[in-house]
């Protein structure tokens, strides 16, 4: 958000004069690091955050107690079977007819396959069901990538800077990786795929699915890099219209901040203007462009745990 004064140009140049004599390495929490593919920028910061998310037990009983995710049972179908003795996916192992896609996907659950089952309840209801919010769950919340990404357009343009997250116990690490100029591309894609450690890791995106994802994909098979970013994957911007399309005036990232957490943003460069921001950075040479757009993007990753965090709890499983 940002108050009625707010001018970008004035800030701008507010920056370039407030920073004229200095370098990045003046930044607080920031280190040039080299990735195998040469190297790039990185800010490393904390936030005192605790994600709250339902645990594994509770989620195992809402998913098997929704007899509606085997192929072939509706709300009919369902009331029968639990009027019949049948009130979870458990009970239907030996059932003539829903038996072998009862077994299939209590498979899922006993390999704790989150990202089989996800596909299953995204096949069956919406990859928006709540019941895919909670198969993140099952991951547990030290594998959830809090992620954003900040570029110069909207496609087939570099990638500027990717910002991500994770959980610890009592707060969240934020690692951004920032292309100090054009060549750097690589080097950045290659940092924050390094975070990718296992197949158990789930990208926690707001639109993502529309575009930070395929934005990342087209970026690293532009450089052709061979290792690819994870399927599993949870949108916010869809759970978050599923649960506030009705209370809010939208469901855009800084009016749920607004609205949820009573936070606004001041000075801030909206997504929009980061292109034109840091192209003044590129020919000015000035760090003061890029400052509010690593204080955006890493604030977007920060405010992407809250909302998770904050869906889980609620929920109404």
């Amino acid at each position: 958000m940002t108050d009625s004064s707010y001018n970008p140009q004035n800030l701008k140049e507010k920056l370039i004069e407030t920073y004229q004599d200095k370098s990045l390495e003046d930044l607080e929490h920031g280190m040039e690091i080299e990735t195998q593919y040469g190297l790039c920028y990185k800010f490393t910061t904390q936030e005192k955050l605790k994600i709250k998310i339902i645990g594994e037990r509770k989620v195992n009983e809402c998913i098997l107690g929704d007899l509606k995710l085997i192929k072939g049972i509706g709300e009919a179908k369902e009331r029968k079977l639990k009027e019949d003795g049948c009130q979870s996916i458990d009970d239907l192992r030996d059932h003539p007819v829903f038996g072998a896609a009862a077994c299939e996907f209590l498979n899922h659950i006993e390999k704790g396959d989150s990202s089989a089952l996800s596909d299953w309840i995204s096949s069956q209801y919406s990859p928006s069901h709540p019941l895919n919010l909670l198969t993140s769950s099952l991951s547990g919340a030290e594998n959830l990538l809090f992620m954003d990404i900040e570029t110069l357009g909207l496609k087939e343009v570099p990638l500027i800077l990717i910002g991500v997250a994770e959980a610890s116990e009592n707060s969240l690490t934020i690692n951004q990786y920032l292309m100090r100029d054009l060549k750097e591309e690589k080097a950045v894609l290659d940092g924050f795929i390094s975070h990718q450690k296992t197949a158990d890791h789930v990208y926690v995106t707001f639109n993502g699915r529309s575009f930070d994802v395929p934005f990342i994909r087209s970026r690293m098979r532009y450089h052709g890099l061979e290792k690819r970013i994870n399927s599993q994957h949870l949108d916010l911007l869809h759970f978050s219209r599923r649960q506030w399309k009705d209370q809010l005036p939208n469901c855009k990232l800084q009016t749920l901040e607004k609205y949820l957490f009573d936070l606004e943003r001041y000075d801030d460069v909206p997504s929009s203007l980061v292109p034109d921001f840091y192209l003044t950075y590129l020919k000015t040479g000035n760090i003061g462009p890029l400052v509010p757009i690593i204080e955006h993007n890493r604030e977007d990753v920060v405010t992407l745990a809250k909302i998770l965090s904050l869906l889980h709890q609620k929920s109404d499983f």
